[in-house]
């Protein structure tokens, strides 16, 4: 019996190992959101896991197994932050499992990466945390593999995916080939990835020498092949990314890392000259990269000479929002972005708004200036600025944890890069290399925000730093033979409570399991699988809103469709059920103001069976445009929800005010045009469609004829 329990504590090293291995590769065409979700939902499944073998180690050891480090004060901080603040959350339920579709970020990862981080420092020693290292790198290894291929127009999820099986690039949305993203499903999220793990590459260069206490390179060059490879391929992949942010985070971190190598080593000219060799090396390489393949700002050598219609179209044949893919508007987009983060912050300076609440609370601080970009209608859930998100959702007082976290972070670094350990000599270059990966996510995150697997190398590059510093003990071999009664028990609580905890989050994923395939079957019409899949989601979990949403907006168009069949009776029994629906998925979530802008669209489409709800459609449009104020596209719907219930004094104010909002609104100029023409009044009429042809689009069709009628 205890043989069998010391091979199971000795399972905790392998743990992380899949989890690093898992967490990079892991993803599902089926679930709502392929990448993330699955992510986090394996992060927390092998942290519980973690968790359970921990308990039973300590069990048996009849003692607490935990190490005590540098950063537990500000772990500890940075959590009481996110707790206040997930406990005054205008939606809890977002700020225990982060925004729905982003995932990463609410308290309950937090928690997580903080007790992967305690128990890696203590559980793991020097040798395995090496291991861990060696494991990432094959991981990083496959993805950018898999991603080389897409850039060549060959996906392996294509492949994989049982409605395609073509090893191309058909199943993917967006222009995959131009900017790949592999496993992690967008450019950005893989690019920071990369940049926080090539300096390691760089740092396994180099080895000790215990003899002479000097930390000495491997100036054999088959010994460093491993590592230029390695970095080479990383290297590429991040090229082909075309990230600005990540390839800046590489610019800082390859600067850092190999100014103050050469410092350290310049000291040492009998070494210096071998460290300039392996400089050259890998850097010559870069540089070769860099002139193949280009940069967002350097053209290749093969485009210099023969530019190529798909590079003077780059901006153009990039899909998806301008600040994950890059583009000139970005920074115009970012900035807007900021301010409206910033004045969340300024109306909840403490605990902000609650933990990843962002994408609720920008809509009633969003700046007006928002509706004249390109992204004007778009949703945004979170700051794109990790500092500003910190900021807005959680306050100053969580902002100040999350720098305190870093700071702390970064001076751990330094005094491993700077203090001589007499266990190990080269633990410097390793805390060298960490810092060097670190900063890149600081910088990544300036720009972005972190996902799952950037988030658990910010959490725990520090952990590793710590066990590669020191010579740790190993597990110990326990003097007790057998196990008593009491252990037993305990043993057995711990394992019970795991197996609660993983059906819970077997639960959480089944459900949105079913809840994606319940929206795909109603989009495609088939109502009855849809209404099937959807209440088997609720079943699982009967507080996610968004499934009481889908819920709603399939079971109208079955009213709808009823209607049409004139079989009034059942219609009406739908269309009830539905309203009921949409007023649940408000009440789980009234901070969400697409759930209102849901309920006008499902009201709307059920006044087809009663009219009159288009009252509720109007009503449904109000209250959302108090929660968002500068929504152009809010206002414009509850104007036309005015003029459908023959409101045409508000109409007209409401549309006015949509103008304001967005001066180059063609429906709105439109619209307020169609409502001065039923009330006789032409002169006014006129000027909404002449404003179209002559400032928004000459050639407007329905403008030119709206006037020409007006002009007989």
């Amino acid at each position: 019996m205890m043989r069998i329990f010391k091979a199971e504590i000795k399972i905790i090293p392998y743990l992380y190992y899949l989890l690093f291995f898992s967490v990079p590769l892991v993803f599902y065409h089926k679930t709502s959101e392929v990448f993330e979700f699955n992510k986090m939902v394996t992060t927390y499944f092998i942290t519980i896991l973690i968790v359970s073998f921990w308990i039973i180690k300590m069990v048996i050891a009849k003692k607490i197994i935990f190490r005590r480090t540098a950063l537990d004060i500000p772990i500890l901080f940075f959590l009481v932050s996110q707790t206040l603040s997930t406990l005054i959350s205008v939606d809890q339920r977002t700020s225990l499992l982060g925004y729905y579709s982003r995932f990463n970020g609410g308290l309950f990862s937090s928690i997580s990466y903080a007790i992967l981080y305690w128990g890696l420092v203590s559980n793991l020693d020097f040798g395995q945390t090496k291991k861990l290292i060696k494991v990432i790198f094959a991981s990083l290894l496959i993805s950018s593999i898999w991603a080389v291929f897409e850039h060549f127009g060959h996906s392996f999820s294509c492949y994989l995916f049982p409605e395609y099986r073509t090893f191309d690039v058909s199943c993917w949305v967006q222009d995959v080939a131009w900017r790949v993203y592999s496993t992690f499903g967008q450019p950005n999220w893989l690019a920071a990835y990369l940049a926080a793990l090539i300096p390691l590459t760089w740092g396994f260069a180099f080895k000790s020498n215990s003899k002479d206490q000097m930390v000495k390179i491997r100036t054999k060059y088959l010994k460093i092949l491993p590592g230029v490879l390695l970095s080479s391929i990383f290297f590429t992949t991040l090229l082909f990314t075309k990230s600005r942010s990540g390839i800046l985070g590489f610019l800082v971190s390859w600067l850092l890392f190999w100014s103050v190598s050469g410092i350290f080593w310049l000291k040492s000219r009998n070494v210096f000259f071998d460290f300039i060799s392996v400089f050259l090396v890998f850097n010559t390489l870069f540089l070769i990269l860099i002139a193949l393949i280009g940069t967002p700002w350097t053209p290749n050598l093969k485009s210099m000479f023969q530019p190529s219609e798909k590079t003077q179209q780059a901006a153009i044949s990039v899909s998806g929002p301008a600040l994950e893919v890059g583009g000139t508007a970005s920074g115009v987009i970012r900035k807007i972005v900021w301010k409206g983060a910033v004045d969340i912050w300024k109306n909840y300076p403490i605990l902000g708004t609650g933990v990843e609440t962002f994408a609720f609370s920008y809509y009633n601080y969003r700046p007006a200036e928002h509706n004249l970009t390109s992204e004007w209608d778009y949703l945004y859930n979170k700051a794109h600025n990790e500092y500003l998100n910190y900021a807005a959702t959680t306050g100053t007082l969580g902002l100040i944890s999350y720098l305190t976290l870093i700071l702390a972070t970064i001076f751990l670094f330094l005094k491993s890069s700077l203090t001589k350990n007499e266990g190990r000599q080269d633990s410097w270059v390793y805390g060298l290399a960490f810092l060097s990966g670190y900063t890149t996510i600081l910088i990544t995150n300036f720009f972005g925000f972190s996902v799952v697997p950037v988030a658990l190398l910010f959490f725990l590059f520090p952990a590793m730093a710590i066990t590669l510093g020191r010579e740790t003990v190993r597990v110990e071999e326990y003097k007790s033979k057998e196990i008593s009664s009491s252990q037993k028990i305990l043993i057995i609580f711990s394992c019970f409570l795991a197996l609660i905890l993983l059906y819970s989050i077997g639960k959480y994923w089944y459900a949105d399991l079913l809840y994606a395939d319940g929206k795909n079957q109603g989009d495609a019409g088939n109502y009855a699988k849809s209404l099937e899949s959807l209440n088997a989601a609720i079943k699982f979990s009967p507080k996610e809103s968004v499934y009481w949403e889908e819920l709603a907006t399939t079971t109208g168009d079955i009213a709808v469709g009823l209607s049409q069949q004139e079989n009034t009776e059942l219609a009406n029994s739908y269309m009830a059920k539905a309203i009921d629906y949409i007023k649940t998925a408000i009440s789980l979530s009234p901070a969400n103001v697409n759930l209102k802008r849901t309920a006008a669209n499902v009201y709307i489409n059920l006044s087809v069976v009663e009219p009159n709800l288009i009252l509720a459609t109007r009503d449904a449009l109000a209250e959302a445009v108090k929660q968002a104020p500068t929504d152009a596209k809010l206002f414009y719907n509850l104007g036309y929800a005015y003029i459908r219930t023959g409101e045409s004094d508000k109409a007209i104010d409401t549309l006015k005010k949509t103008i304001e909002l967005k001066s180059d609104y063609r429906n709105a100029y439109y619209a307020l045009g169609l409502v001065y023409v039923d009330l006789g009044k032409k002169d006014k009429a006129k000027e909404q469609f002449e404003y179209i042809l002559k400032n928004i689009n000459p050639g407007d069709s329905d403008a030119k004829t709206e006037l020409e009628n007006l002009n007989l």
